[in-house]
């Protein structure tokens, strides 16, 4: 896995990656202004120094952002000559479905929130405020107050409560003069720095994908980008009479993490390998268990159609742009002619090369059974297959990075019904079931009718003890047990006599009751009116005055007593 990370940090590095900048906003090329925002004298002006303002300033088009990225721009407050500074600004990083219509709550909502407007807030964000006015019914700290707000895919909200981080600067930064933001992310962490400070001011673990802890240590919520992708830019707002601030937006550097190099993308124009029925997102990465069935899917080229041959490579450590990967044809992500001492062939429909797996022309679907992989372990499949049959021509399908780690072990949150006729289905609810799983009662295996990762159904086996135990077994190992057939027994009566014409009602509580079950009172059955895992409630069936025994037995035959008195 180390390997693999340095590999990344070295493909990373070497890639030009996507930036942008504005050195001033003389032109506003590329950015939706919204609201009161407006290009002037060379800055972009989200806020008059007048009230009610609310600007936006959205780039139009999504910038990468999952796999890191540094931006810094400039910016000056200037207060009002009469009145109080407010309500403030936020760098916000978003993918609301709105796009770069996307529009937030007013006055405290400072643009991104809820705010006087009652603003659904923008959804998919996180967003990056500097507060120039303590409004206390939002927890805020300080009139000078940078903090980080998320809600995952919720619309964003401005109070405290949702501050993945908070502080305070030794500066003030809404003096009218020109102030410097850095925002640093690496996947894992987010940075803050404050007039070029070497020091950041705000370091704080959270990642966009699955997300960190709040200031009070509750969990934060990832930002859901589907695409990796996100809608960057301003927003802010002034307050009503004399609650006002000119915010204005100097200079503007923007420069991204590539999302994945582009030999991951193939020369088919579309993806046509995929593992698990996934080409792997954004960042092709494939996330699977230890001990899992998995499958490998070459679909055909679509200018060549059924039947394209292909030799499937594997690396243990992909090196875009090492020898061997420029083709002519396409770019492969590790070396193949001629392949490096981390690369072996899968599968190879077109029989030059001995390959580890058997294989048919396209579409075709290798399928591997559990327990072939059963440590921890990472590599990259790319295959080169026939692109087009006139004339005939290569190509390189897209790549995919696969990573096997362990799984957690499975877990049950109920068995119902616990005590059943035989045949009858039963359903085991619960996660993390992995495919190859394998369900014992008593030890001995039994099978399954239908199972998923939280769902298990079988028939009730026939012949089960009293008291037994299931076990739901994952490939790898790992299992959790649970009761079946449990021997039901009495801890109380409610309403424990009655007339010897019966027809009286009779509670009994206790454990391990199923639907299903009979009782009877002096041999007589009762009328079972509702039954409960802990409680039964009965109508009596008429008896001789004196004392009666009352026999319980559940669906699966296990029984229990306890006694009712006839007056």
């Amino acid at each position: 896995m180390i390997v693999r990370l340095s590999a990344a940090l070295a493909v990373a590095a070497s890639l030009s990656a996507q930036s942008f900048s504005y050195p001033n906003f003389t032109s506003t090329a590329g950015l939706a202004l919204l609201g009161n925002a407006a290009s002037s004298a060379g800055a972009l002006r989200l806020t008059a120094n007048a009230s009610n303002q609310t600007g936006w300033a959205w780039r139009t088009a999504p910038t990468p952002v999952i796999a890191g990225f540094d931006t810094t721009f400039t910016f000056r407050i200037t207060p009002p000559t009469v009145g109080t500074k407010a309500e403030g600004m936020a760098l916000v990083i978003h993918d609301d479905p709105n796009g770069a219509a996307t529009m937030g709550g007013t006055v405290w909502g400072m643009g991104y929130g809820n705010g006087a407007n009652s603003a659904v807030g923008i959804r998919n964000s996180i967003a990056i405020e500097y507060d120039t006015y303590l409004d206390p019914f939002l927890a805020d700290s300080s009139a000078n107050e940078v903090t980080i707000h998320t809600r995952g895919a919720q619309g964003n909200h401005e109070h405290e409560q949702y501050s993945i981080a908070r502080a305070t600067p030794m500066a003030n930064l809404s003096n009218g003069q020109v102030h410097t933001l850095r925002v640093r992310y690496v996947p894992g962490t987010i940075e803050v720095f404050v007039d070029g400070a070497a020091t950041p001011l705000i370091t704080r673990a959270f990642s966009f994908q699955t997300g960190g802890l709040y200031a009070n240590n509750t969990p934060a919520p990832g930002t859901n980008l589907v695409n990796g992708t996100a809608f960057a830019g301003f927003c802010a707002t002034t307050g009503a009479g004399s609650l006002t601030e000119l915010v204005e937006i100097l200079t503007w550097n923007w420069t991204s993490t590539p999302l994945a190099h582009p030999c991951y993308a193939g020369s088919l124009g579309q993806d046509t390998l995929t593992v698990q029925g996934s080409a792997g997102g954004a960042l092709r990465e494939v996330h699977l268990a230890t001990y899992q069935s998995f499958g490998i899917s070459i679909a055909s080229p679509p200018a060549f159609g059924p039947g394209a041959p292909y030799v499937l490579f594997a690396s243990l450590f992909p090196q875009p742009g090492a020898l061997g990967t420029q083709l002519g044809f396409g770019e492969t992500c590790f070396p193949v002619l001629p392949t490096g001492p981390a690369e072996f062939v899968l599968a190879d429909t077109f029989g030059l090369f001995p390959a580890l797996l058997p294989a048919a022309p396209t579409p075709y679907t290798i399928a591997l059974p559990p327990g072939v992989v059963t440590a921890p372990l990472a590599f990259t499949l790319q295959a080169v297959t026939l692109a087009a049959a006139s004339p005939l021509t290569l190509g390189v399908t897209n790549a995919i990075d696969v990573d096997f780690t362990p799984s957690l072990p499975p877990t049950i949150t109920s068995v119902a019904p616990l005590s059943a006729l035989v045949g009858q289905p039963i359903t085991i609810t619960g996660t993390r079931f992995l495919p190859g799983m394998q369900l014992l009662v008593n030890g001995s295996p039994v099978a399954v009718t239908n199972a998923t990762a939280t769902q298990i159904v079988f028939p009730y086996p026939a012949g089960i003890t009293c008291g037994s135990q299931l076990a739901v077994v994952n490939p790898d190992g790992q299992a959790i047990t649970s009761p079946l057939n449990p021997q039901p027994t009495v801890t109380n009566t409610v309403l424990g006599s009655g007339t010897a014409a019966g027809n009286q009602l009779f509670v009994v509580v206790g454990t391990g009751f199923a639907a299903g079950l009979t009782a009877t009172i002096g041999g007589a059955p009762a009328t079972i009116l509702s039954v409960g895992a802990t409680s039964i409630s009965m109508r009596t069936p008429a008896g001789t005055p004196g004392p009666a025994s009352v026999v319980i037995t559940t669906p699966g035959g296990c029984s229990t007593t306890t006694t009712y008195t006839y007056l």
